[in-house]
């Protein structure tokens, strides 16, 4: 169980901040728009609560707003706020990521929109931490392989412009690797492996859960560990894009 009151209170430690970190309550609800458009703008919230006899303090309406989504759902706003403040406030933002358990841990990958949009990867990457929350491991790994597949097919187009692809994931690592091999020769080996080795790994944990009932605590760690590889490998290729 993830702890709330303890994530809610460090993030608005970085919200309650003046300047770019500061979220007024606006901002706030623009982000609860992301996932849930037909939610209430600022100004008629506010009179609802008014009517309702809720507190109208930033503070009391900022968790009520988050605490009535579903805990996937909640994951995903926090780490969308992150990735906003995150470069203003590192510390604070890690340790939120942190107690998030299921959030990802490193920074948010940027992808040259020419090969991949990044807000594709950011979107797959909130979805897997809002899977794990939500206890949907086998959802967390399918979301995992597709989003390594598609970066290393786009890794491939925007490396070799020819009329076919491959389109499975353990022969994309490999024309992947392949071209790294060719390029930066001063690569260690076991580096570039890697590349292929993390794919089969991928491959194989989404097989065994179409094909196996994990208990909880298996898949869960199964999951997140699928999850950090597939950020690790997207964050090293990005180098080379």
């Amino acid at each position: 169980m993830l702890n709330w009151t303890a994530i809610f209170n460090r993030l608005m430690e970085i919200l309650d901040q003046q300047g770019e970190t500061y979220f007024s309550g606006p901002r706030f609800i623009r982000k609860i728009q992301e996932v849930d458009p037909y939610r209430s703008n600022y100004t008629e919230y506010l009179e609802e609560r008014r009517k309702a006899g809720k507190s109208s303090t930033r503070r009391c309406y900022y968790k009520d707003l988050l605490m009535e989504l579903d805990e996937g759902t909640r994951v995903r706003v926090v780490n969308s706020i992150l990735d906003e403040v995150e470069r203003f406030d590192p510390d604070h933002s890690s340790a939120i990521r942190k107690l998030l358990g299921g959030g990802t841990l490193a920074p948010s990958a940027s992808i040259p929109p020419e090969a991949w949009n990044a807000a594709r990867l950011n979107e797959y990457l909130h979805e897997i931490d809002g899977a794990i929350a939500s206890a949907d491991f086998e959802r967390a790994v399918t979301l995992s392989y597709t989003c390594l597949e598609g970066f290393l097919g786009a890794f491939v187009r925007a490396k070799d412009k020819r009329d076919s692809y491959p389109n499975e994931l353990v022969m994309l690592s490999r024309e992947v690797k392949e071209y790294l091999r060719k390029t930066i020769k001063e690569y260690p080996d076991e580096v570039l492996n890697g590349i292929t080795q993390a794919a089969h790994a991928v491959d194989r944990a989404r097989n065994r859960f179409s094909e196996s009932h994990f208990a909880s605590e298996a898949g869960s760690w199964l999951a997140t560990y699928v999850r950090d590889l597939v950020n690790t490998q997207i964050r090293l290729l990005l180098h080379f894009m």
